[in-house]
Parts: structure tokens; sequence; C-alpha cells
């Protein structure tokens, strides 16, 4: 009994030594300086869609109001010229395909093997890109993955089969869209990994199980627990009509994307060291993705 109390009172006072070596710690975050933040897609029989809004500090509160006076950049002239000559300024409108419901957009309808030169002026400084829509090709097969009927489990992935071209090197990404009971994509959605290249498989026929990545939850409203489940899940369940995009992507895209997604997948992690998204976008102060998409969509029907 006695070496017990022993136990507890020397427990007791390193509790004690412990509390008392601690202190408060008072960080001085440095200035903040804001990027301008570009989100432009040309895609083979649509239009150029660019979004612009400026990068805000890690801890800033974020509403509607702060994002329209804040973030948002409304007053660019941005020009796209494409290889074959044609030219034309964006216009700032509604649409429903950008995150932020607005976009500047124009009219050129994208094409494959062709090039497309982004011009954003704002503020003073002139920013540019170059991206291309490559090709588009056909998959081998896709469906949902059989094997989890196995595991008497309802809560699917898809599986895609396709056959890389030796002749080249290729970039390859994908989205998906769900439409089911209780979710209904507004936005399409990267898959994981939000993109890779053929570097292990040149040449053959790869395996590759489209799972929806993790949505933005910027500016979402308050969600119960099985709403969030909902948003926020990875695989495809009865009832679901899933979208599959699929395209390849040109090499200065990939690597904004990889570096991109890995920095948002290891973002919350705070024993990482975070790298440097590389940005095809040319200027100071700028960050961002011009990016082309030969792109295929198949459509999948999860009966129940």
């Amino acid at each position: 009994m006695r070496k017990i109390l022993w136990i507890l009172s020397v427990y007791a006072l390193l509790l004690l030594g412990f509390s008392a070596c601690q202190s408060e710690i008072e960080v001085d975050l440095p200035d903040y300086q804001s990027k301008l933040v570009v989100e432009g897609y040309i895609e083979n029989g649509k239009p150029a869609m660019v979004v612009l809004s400026r990068s805000i500090p890690f801890f800033q509160h974020i509403d509607l109001n702060y994002v329209v006076n804040n973030v948002l950049v409304m007053d660019a002239v941005v020009t796209l010229t494409t290889s074959d000559g044609e030219s034309e300024r964006l216009s700032f409108v509604p649409s429903s395909e950008s995150p932020y419901m607005f976009a500047y957009m124009g009219n050129i309808r994208g094409k494959e093997n062709t090039s497309y030169d982004l011009k954003i002026e704002w503020k003073g400084q002139t920013y540019t890109s170059t991206t291309s829509i490559l090709h588009t090709f056909d998959l081998d097969s896709i469906g949902f993955d059989q094997s989890m009927e196995l595991l008497n489990d309802t809560m699917k992935t898809i599986r895609l089969l396709l056959t890389d071209d030796p002749m080249e090197a290729n970039y390859y990404q994908l989205y998906v869209k769900v439409h089911g009971k209780n979710l209904h994509d507004r936005l399409w959605i990267t898959s994981l990994p939000v993109a890779f290249d053929d570097a292990t498989f040149s040449g053959l026929q790869f395996n590759v199980e489209v799972m929806r990545a993790n949505p933005s939850s910027f500016l979402m409203p308050e969600m119960t627990d099985e709403e969030k489940k909902e948003y926020f899940r990875m695989t495809y369940r009865p009832g679901d009509t899933v979208y599959v995009k699929y395209g390849l992507i040109d090499y200065a895209s990939y690597q904004f994307w990889c570096t991109g997604g890995n920095n948002a997948a290891l973002g919350q992690n705070p024993f990482t060291n975070p790298t440097p998204t590389i940005s095809n976008i040319r200027g100071e102060n700028v960050t961002g993705v011009w990016c082309g998409y030969a792109c295929k969509t198949e459509t999948l029907i999860y009966e129940e």
C-alpha cells in the first residue's frame, strides 16, 4: 500500500512540474500577400471558362459577402487566342459550371489537336499561359466493381480498362459527377488520383479504379452528419447515376494537378512539408492552371 501511495505521489509531482513549465506562446504571423488565382479550362466541343479570384489568409473568416467583395475578380480583361488564328475577349457572365456561379466565358469551341493562348490583364499586370487540347481515346471497358458483391457490399467503386498508346507520353485525368437520391453534384469532382501518367504502363492495358475525391466544402451550408456522409463519400450507391469524364491533358497541366493534388491531400497533416504547386500561369504573384481537355464521357446507372 505504501508503495502505491509513493508512486502516486511521484506521479503527482511530475504532473505539477510539467504544468509549471507551460507558458503561453504568442506567434506573430507574417503579413499576407494575396495572389491572383486562375482556374481556366477549355474542352473539346465547349467554350473556354476562366474563374479569377484572390487567395486569402488561412485564418480569414469567409462568407458570401466576403467572397463577392474580396475574393472574386470581376474586372479583368481576359483574351483567348487559338493556334488557328481565332481570337476573342471573354465576358464575365453567370455560369452554373463555375464554383462561384460566375466566370469569364467565350464563344470559341475547343477542338482537338489545337493550342490556346490565355492573356489576363488586371490592375496593371499581365498574365499569360498556353495549353493544348490533345486527342480523345476510347476505353476498353468501364463498369461498377463487381468484386464488391462478394462482400455483400452495396457501396461500389468504378473500374475502367484502357490501353495506353506506346508512341507517346500520356497524362490522364478523370472526373465524376453523381446524381443520386440524396446527392446531386453540381460540379465535376476529380477522381483519385487527381492525375496520373503512363510511366508504369506505357503501351500496356491498364486497370483504373475510379473513386470520387472529396469535393470542396467552400461556402457549404451547415450539414448534418448524414448529409456529410453523402456529400463527402467516395463510392457509389444503389440509385446513383454516375457520369465519368476521362481524357488526356498536357504535361504542364499534369504538373499542376499532381503538385496541387498532393498539397490538397496532405494539407491537413502538420507533420509534412508542403511542396510548391507548379503553376503554368506566367506572371508575378499568380498561381493556378490553364488546362485543355480532350475528353469523352460515359454514363453508368447503379440500379437498385
